[in-house]
């Protein structure tokens, strides 16, 4: 849920975050580019496009995936429509990977625009004459299942769109010369601007002529729910269907354009198909209150639909994200039509969000006003890192409570202070979704997607490991691969920040998903990829490996332990324990605030993040091993407070010098043992604080590459801080930091690296 996005959620700002993130080099080249050019609409069409055509030349990206998706927009933003379609064409072989399906649904807003306007200059006609010739012609290519993307589209909000462009252009406000990464973003930021206010008009009546003659699309229903609150749902039909069908239902908080597309797309694989907006959300009356509801509203909306005459009593679910977790409110009680579910990288309530082993995140104030701000999603401010980044950086500095995190960003909100009242693992949590008992009556067939770099993956795997604890007999298959929030649930990129997917990870997760509907719901075999239980991809080894559960996917385990031994600057990781414990120091200054901006980590990257921390490297691996599962072990430690929260994370150290993530824990030391029930330590005293439940990886150890963990005090604008007195976290303040922590750890302690040899 960091940053938490769904496969749709943010469908109509789509020309903007199309394939999420931009990569852009700074330079110390300058370019003339005064405030006068952008002062009014005429200058800026005049001056932006001559600025992109001077900056093309150098724009330069390491990883071919982010360059050619900036490619294109730079080409459109310099006016140069001729270059478009070829740099979207190889864009588009990139993207496709192993999935035999067509693509050209990718880009098709941009491809359209860029072929209108040479269109209309070689033939000599109308902008808009020229849009409908190539619109028509363009849609002709379009797969079955591509439709509902690409029409997608054009659900785009101009407003936004300019607003975004704006947002740049103050950026440099004042200036007369920019740096080539500003004129890059600008320019950018404009070729979606432009293209958007351009076609989003022409194409909405084409799009309404297309939909009407092969659906029947209702909008605007109102399911009654037992308490008499009322949930908005949008439903798609086929016309030319009139025996009862299959369901996919998805249940999501992310009102907006994005559910009719939902829908469209489920009609577009052979179901009818239906988006359900959670309680408050667009035309419900009541208010929005994220999680509490869920459960109990969507066993009414599966058993209303039931009982519709088009329905054949055959329910699926899917959905990513906050999608994934009310699949698992749904089968808290399972309604007898539901027959299966898909949660992708799905959000572990209490779990992973709004807090991570019970420390709370700063974003999850920024995440509910995205949801609760208005009846859709408020999209812009979601997306405005600065103002969310400035107001975490001003209340670190403030030194104020973490329950004051709400009063400094100048919003008082009810829902933030209700969740921080449940800061343990409490029935308010698992009330709201499936725990502990409700997993044995959990019997229907299940497809949990996750990755190894999706923020919610202990969410995903939580459900998975807590079903399988509690149902002998789960029928709960799991598939994980090097996705982030966004590839576990269908947007494949295959590169990540700067990594090389392996070309056996080039699946269609989105495909993989239909073919399950099919095997569930309407009795075809299983997808070929799910072979057992576990589908897991080996990162560096280029394969996907299949076993029947967690524990069959390693032979043995590797034990390091810390070890007192420097280094520049670093410790030494050792396979074996000192005769006689010793000790490794750290203090950590809470009164200090000097460290409100933090380096950026990265999964694949030269540069560590040491703030609050202590660094320990193993020797070089002599002979290569594969990684599966996640790291645990045990911290002996003493401290001269109650409490503290810890971060390790673990590299491979690469013979090239560059890391590459592994795994990471982050946890409040009094919840160790049990997330439930606090268990404050005792200043002086030894203690041992359990590692279990990190982040789940699987990838082949290369010889001469090194282990390194990263051991920190959390401390950082991002989350609460613990001050150690023992009182509730969130009310602890810089009046509680006098005394500084002063941490002992033991060389008893060590992590355990779960492996499979040959």
């Amino acid at each position: 849920m960091y940053p938490f996005y769904t496969r749709y959620s943010n469908m109509k700002n789509s020309l903007i975050v199309f394939f999420c993130c931009i990569a852009i080099h700074a330079s110390g080249q300058s370019f003339y580019f005064p405030k006068e050019y952008y002062s009014d609409s005429a200058a800026m069409h005049k001056n932006i496009p001559e600025l992109a055509r001077k900056i093309l030349p150098l724009y330069k990206e390491p990883g071919k995936i982010s360059y050619l998706n900036n490619l294109f927009r730079l080409q459109i933003a310099a006016e140069q429509y001729e270059l478009v379609d070829s740099t979207l064409v190889e864009y588009r072989k990139i993207n496709k990977g192993k999935n035999p399906d067509p693509n050209n649904e990718i880009g098709f807003q941009f491809q359209t625009f860029a072929l209108a306007q040479t269109t209309a200059q070689k033939k000599n006609i109308s902008f808009s004459a020229a849009f409908t010739e190539c619109f028509e012609k363009l849609f002709a290519r379009l797969s079955e299942t591509g439709v509902p993307l690409a029409l997608a589209y054009f659900d785009a909000d101009v407003k936004s769109q300019y607003e975004t462009l704006k947002r740049q252009l103050n950026k440099i406000s004042g200036k007369d010369s920019i740096y080539l990464y500003e004129a890059q973003s600008i320019c950018i930021a404009y070729a979606s601007y432009n293209a958007c206010r351009q076609i989003v008009p022409l194409a909405k009546p084409l799009i309404h002529n297309i939909e009407n003659k092969q659906l029947i699309i209702e909008d605007s229903v109102l399911i009654s729910m037992r308490d008499g609150a009322t949930i908005s749902a949008t439903i798609v039909r086929k016309k030319d269907v009139v025996t009862p069908q299959p369901v996919v239902l998805v249940f999501n908080i992310y009102s907006g354009p994005a559910d009719k597309r939902l829908a469209k797309d489920a009609v577009a694989n052979g179901y009818i198909g239906i988006t359900a907006n959670t309680r408050g959300k667009r035309r419900s009356p009541q208010i929005t209150e994220p999680f509490e509801h869920d459960a109990n509203d969507a066993y009414d909306i599966i058993n209303w639909i039931s009982k519709q005459p088009w329905s054949n009593g055959k329910v699926g679910m899917y959905g990513g994200s906050y999608l994934g977790f009310s699949q698992w409110a749904a089968v808290k009680k399972v309604h007898p039509a539901l027959k299966t579910i898909v949660p992708q990288v799905a959000v572990g309530v209490g779990i992973d969000f709004p807090m991570q082993y019970n420390v709370f995140s700063s974003y999850m104030l920024q995440w509910i006003h995205y949801v609760t701000n208005n009846k859709e999603t408020d999209i812009a401010e979601f997306n405005d890192a600065a103002y969310w980044s400035g107001v975490f950086r001003k209340w670190y500095k403030s030194g104020k409570s973490f329950r004051l995190l709400d009063s400094v960003e100048g919003r008082p909100n009810t829902i933030f202070q209700r969740w921080l009242s449940h800061p343990s693992h409490d029935a308010f949590w698992q009330n709201m979704v499936a725990a502990k008992t409700d997993f044995t009556r959990i019997n229907i067939p299940v497809l949990t997607t996750t990755g190894y770099f999706d923020a919610d993956q202990l969410g995903a795997m939580y459900y998975f490991k807590e079903h399988h604890r509690y149902n002998k007999q789960a029928n709960h298959y799991l598939l994980i691969g090097p996705y982030n929030h966004a590839g576990g649930q269908g947007n494949f990129s295959s590169e990540l920040s700067g990594y090389p997917l392996d070309s056996a990870a080039h699946i269609s997760i989105s495909k993989l998903t239909w073919q399950w509907f099919n095997y569930t719901l309407k009795d075809s075999s299983r997808p070929s990829l799910l072979k057992d239980k576990i589908n897991y991809q080996v990162m560096g080894a280029d394969k996907w490996k299949h076993t029947a559960s967690l524990e069959k996917m390693n032979n043995d385990t590797l034990t390091f332990y810390l070890n007192e031994t420097q280094i520049e600057k670093k410790y030494r990781l050792s396979a074996q324990t000192s005769p006689a414990p010793k000790t490794i120091t750290q203090k950590i200054d809470f009164a200090d605030r000097s460290d409100s901006v933090r380096m950026a980590g990265g999964h694949y990257t030269r540069m560590l993040d040491l703030t609050n921390a202590v660094c320990f490297v193993s020797d070089s691996v002599k002979t290569p091993f594969e990684m599966n599962g996640s790291f645990f072990g045990t911290l002996v430690t003493e401290i001269n407070k109650k409490d503290m929260d810890v971060s390790v994370i673990l590299y491979e150290l690469m013979p090239d010098q560059r890391y590459f993530y592994l795994g990471n824990l982050l946890l409040r030391a009094s919840y160790a043992k049990n997330r439930e029930h606090r268990q404050l330590l005792q200043p002086g005293k030894q203690e041992t604080i359990p590692l279990n439940n990190a982040f789940f990886t699987s990838r082949r150890i290369q010889t001469g590459s090194k282990l390194v963990m990263v051991l920190s005090i959390n401390k950082s604008p991002n989350w609460q801080i613990n001050y150690g007195t023992g009182k509730d976290v969130s009310d602890e303040t810089i009046e509680d930091a006098k005394e500084p922590l002063q941490v002992k750890w033991f060389t008893n302690s060590y992590i355990k690296i779960p492996v499979w040899k040959e």
